[in-house]
């Protein structure tokens, strides 16, 4: 049922984006790239921003009068926010090259459970409110998921929503068609495709943060969405949102520059999406073997975003920025 949910948030996100598989037979111009590029990212943060003041007028309802449904509900839209935010993530795009911004709507990598100390001090001083760094979606996903009363959920959740909120619009605000037209030409290729590379260097570090191929072991609470059990399937959503943009968006230019390598990268993705596990690294009955299969794809993928596809379009990455703790 779970994955069965999250599959339909993503066939509805992708229908929000329009996206479909794309057809590279005929010549895309860069300017015809970037157009559609920035049409889809513009649709991607209003769909998140849409989504999230949605979700913050469930909390309210739910503090208002808390029952075991509110609180399934709740659950519910807090996945389908964080869903909303994938395309997203540690892409650097407009606002999002602030740090402290990508904090304030998720914050992961988090070695030493950063965030789950901060709650648990501000649930034992009566309570103290949270910072705007501190009442993203893993917050949330603590007071959310956590065996806790609701006094102690709506003690600090309607507060961090809010802020989560307002970090969402600030997002949606900065990255308008109107605000990426302002971008020169070069500085916006460079952060389109800079955001492909960072989101699939992102999906590398979760898996490898999951799983250990020096150790040979699982490390469940080193994924991002532990508490609520759905840390590898958020990987494996992320992928195939990912996938589908490049289909649409990228595909048709890079084809036009190298069709052999536009296809390559299709296939990698088409190879790659099957092997990510299935199972939680959690599950009692996980299989390593299926990590240790899928993770030199997952980085075969990461390397041609990285290194081939820059090359082919002559087009110079920036800095990763965003790596978190």
């Amino acid at each position: 049922m779970k994955k069965q949910f999250l599959r339909g948030l993503t066939m509805g996100l992708l229908g929000v984006l329009g996206l479909s598989c794309a057809n590279a037979s005929a010549t895309t111009s860069q300017q015809q790239w970037l157009e559609q590029e920035k049409l889809s990212i513009a649709k991607v943060s209003a769909q998140l921003l849409e989504q999230a003041r949605s979700y913050q007028q469930h909390i309210e309802s739910y503090c208002a009068d808390p029952s075991q449904e509110a609180l399934l509900a709740s659950q519910l839209l807090w996945k389908q926010n964080y869903l909303a935010y994938l395309p997203l993530q540690s892409s650097a795009l407009g606002p999002l090259v602030d740090l402290k911004l990508n904090w304030a709507i998720s914050y992961w990598p988090d070695k030493k459970d950063t965030t789950g100390r901060k709650v648990k001090a501000a649930l034992s001083n009566a309570p103290m409110p949270l910072s705007d760094t501190h009442s993203n979606l893993r917050v949330q996903e603590y007071l959310l998921f956590e065996t806790l009363s609701d006094q102690q959920r709506c003690s600090l959740l309607p507060g961090a929503v809010n802020r989560y909120v307002s970090a969402t619009e600030q997002v949606s605000s900065g990255l308008k068609s109107a605000e990426l037209e302002k971008l020169k030409v070069e500085q916006l290729r460079s952060d389109v495709l800079n955001s492909y590379r960072l989101q699939t260097s992102t999906m590398l570090r979760k898996f490898r943060a999951m799983y250990s191929a020096k150790h040979q072991r699982l490390r469940p609470y080193q994924g991002e969405a532990w508490r609520a059990n759905i840390s590898a399937e958020l990987l494996a959503e992320q992928l195939s949102l990912l996938q589908t943009r490049y289909q649409q968006d990228l595909a048709p230019f890079l084809a036009s520059s190298d069709s052999k390598l536009a296809k390559q990268v299709g296939e990698q993705f088409s190879a790659l999406i099957p092997l990510l596990p299935g199972q939680e690294p959690s599950d009692e009955k996980v299989e390593l073997s299926v990590w240790q299969q899928a993770e030199p794809h997952l980085a075969k993928l990461d390397s041609l975003f990285a290194n081939q596809i820059p090359q082919a379009l002559s087009i110079e990455l920036g800095f990763n920025n965003n790596d978190g703790d």
